[in-house]
């Protein structure tokens, strides 16, 4: 895998990013792009921030059909 040279190359990376399951040399370069991309940091601190969110949300605090919707879309796009 090559190194992002672009903005929009970051978004499909920030989930391994945050989770650290990059490669050395991509997570790397990520680190400096960010440190000279202040647009990609908000984005990154955005997609942080949503992940927080969801992780604070409670099974039972979503409406059984919301529920049943986003189980079923899970299956379907992650394999489960």
């Amino acid at each position: 895998m090559t190194s992002p040279k672009r903005c929009s190359d970051l978004v499909g990376l920030l989930a391994d990013y945050v989770e650290r399951q990059l490669p050395t040399a991509i997570h790397q370069d990520l680190e400096q792009h960010l440190a000279e991309c202040p647009r990609c940091v908000a984005q990154l601190k955005t997609y942080e921030s949503t992940l927080s969110l969801l992780h604070s949300i409670r099974d039972e605090d979503l409406p059984k059909e919301l529920r049943c919707k986003l189980k079923a879309f899970v299956d379907k796009h992650c394999g489960n």
